[in-house]
C-alpha cells in the first residue's frame, strides 16, 4: 500500500503557480486544506465556496490562489488528504483481500465522518464538474493500478473487484444517513467485511492458509 499512497502523493499535487511553499506556507496550505473538507463537509460542494472557505482558514479570498489553482483544485486536495489518513493505517505486505478489509475497517472509524461526507460531496459533484470529474478519474486510475497487483493471480476481472470495492466505499460515504436504522459499529464492520471477502475472490493458496490458522 506504501507504493500506491506515494503515486497517489504525485496524481493529486499537479503543477501550481504562485510563491513556492515555505514553512509560512505550508502552514497556510494546512489550514486551507482543513477548511475545505470542513465547509464542503458542512454545507456541501456548492456552498464551499472560495470565500467561505477563506473566511474559515482566516485568509483573504485571493491568497488561495498562492497555494491552489482553483476551488476545485483545493477540494480535491482535501478530499485526497482525508484518504492518506485512511491509507496511513494499514500495515504494509497484505493481500488483496486483506488489505481491502484493513481500508474498509479505517474508513468505518467516527473520527472520519467528515472525510466520508468529504468524498460524497466530490463525487456527486463530479457529474456536473468536467474538472472535478477529470481529477477523480485520474485519482481512481492511480489507485486502480496500486490495488489490481495485490489481487489473487486468479482474479478473472481484477479491475472491476477494484471498481467493486471503490463503489462499497463510496456507498459507506452514506453512513450517517441511516441513523434511523438501529446497529452497532461492530456489527456493521463486521457486514463490510463480509462485502469485502466476497467481492475479493480467495485463491487455493489464501484458502490453505486460513485453513491451517
Amino acid at each position: 500500500m506504501q507504493c500506491g499512497m506515494s503515486v497517489s502523493k504525485a496524481a493529486a499535487r499537479p503543477a501550481r503557480r504562485g510563491r513556492p511553499p515555505n514553512s509560512d506556507g505550508q502552514e497556510t496550505r494546512r489550514r486551507l486544506l482543513d477548511a475545505a473538507a470542513a465547509v464542503c463537509a458542512e454545507q456541501g460542494f456548492d456552498g464551499a465556496t472560495i470565500n467561505v472557505i477563506a473566511a474559515r482558514a482566516g485568509i483573504t479570498g485571493a491568497a488561495i490562489y498562492n497555494h491552489f489553482d482553483s476551488r476545485e483544485d483545493l477540494l480535491y486536495e482535501a478530499g485526497v488528504e482525508g484518504l492518506r489518513h485512511v491509507t496511513a493505517v494499514v500495515p504494509q505486505g497484505l493481500d488483496g483481500g486483506g488489505a481491502a478489509r484493513a481500508i474498509a475497517a479505517a474508513y468505518l472509524r467516527p473520527g472520519l465522518q467528515q472525510t466520508r461526507r468529504l468524498l460524497a460531496e466530490l463525487h456527486l459533484a463530479g457529474g456536473r464538474d468536467p474538472k472535478l470529474a477529470d481529477m477523480l478519474a485520474r485519482w481512481h486510475r492511480t489507485w486502480t493500478d496500486a490495488l489490481v497487483p495485490l489481487l489473487p493471480d486468479d482474479d478473472p476481472a481484477p479491475e472491476a473487484t477494484v471498481k467493486t470495492l471503490f463503489l462499497l466505499l463510496l456507498g459507506l460515504c452514506h453512513i450517517e444517513a441511516l441513523e434511523a436504522v438501529e446497529a452497532t459499529p461492530e456489527e456493521i464492520d463486521e457486514r463490510v467485511e463480509r462485502l469485502v471477502d466476497a467481492i475479493v475472490p480467495v485463491t487455493r493458496a489464501r484458502r490453505r492458509r486460513r485453513e491451517v490458522s
